[in-house]
């Protein structure tokens, strides 16, 4: 029954993880560790795949509701970290607590893999290069950057939306960018 759920709903690795962590805390369930709960519940999954739940049950026990958004930290990551993790890495639960979005959380996250003190400050970062590219997510809308080129990627139908409208949407980002922080 939780292999179909896990498919029918699309559950990430994080909520995988802990279902797992639950299961295991649970004295009735029987099950002695999150390894025995991972192997139980998902034994049909490919092994590849249970390895990736194992690392995010590594994750979410050493974060704990410390976590804002884990369904959204990507598979890649969330095994970064919980490597890293093995490896005696600390994560600043207070810090990842008070991450206001999923960018902040995951950059926070890709900093402490990458060995650094503090998250990757973008505005800090090097002026984009014709060579650079950003690509992050705000919502269910994608936004890809580069040098000449900015492009948004949403459900919303744009050729909709009144001309006017649009050129006037455009002035106040082109205005908010051009203004000094």
């Amino acid at each position: 029954m939780v292999e179909e759920n896990v498919i029918r709903q699309d559950l990430s690795f994080a909520e995988m993880a802990q279902i797992a962590l639950a299961l295991a805390a649970d004295p009735q369930a029987g099950v002695g560790d999150p390894d025995a709960a991972v192997a139980r519940l998902y034994r049909s999954l490919h092994k590849v795949k249970r390895s990736y739940i194992r690392s995010f049950v590594a994750l979410m026990a050493a974060v704990g509701e410390d976590l804002p958004f884990p369904k959204a930290v990507p598979r890649d990551l969330g095994v970064d970290v919980a490597r890293k993790l093995g490896d005696g890495l600390e994560i600043p639960r207070s810090r990842l607590a008070a991450c206001a979005s999923v960018e902040e959380q995951n950059d926070l996250l890709r900093g402490l893999v990458q060995g650094a003190a503090r998250p990757v400050d973008v505005r800090a970062a090097a002026a984009p290069t014709a060579r650079q590219k950003y690509e992050f997510r705000v919502g269910d809308t994608k936004v890809t950057a580069r040098n000449g080129e900015f492009r948004i990627r949403a459900a919303c139908d744009y050729s909709g939306i009144e001309r006017t409208v649009l050129e006037r949407a455009v002035r106040a980002f082109q205005d908010a960018l051009s203004r000094k922080e």
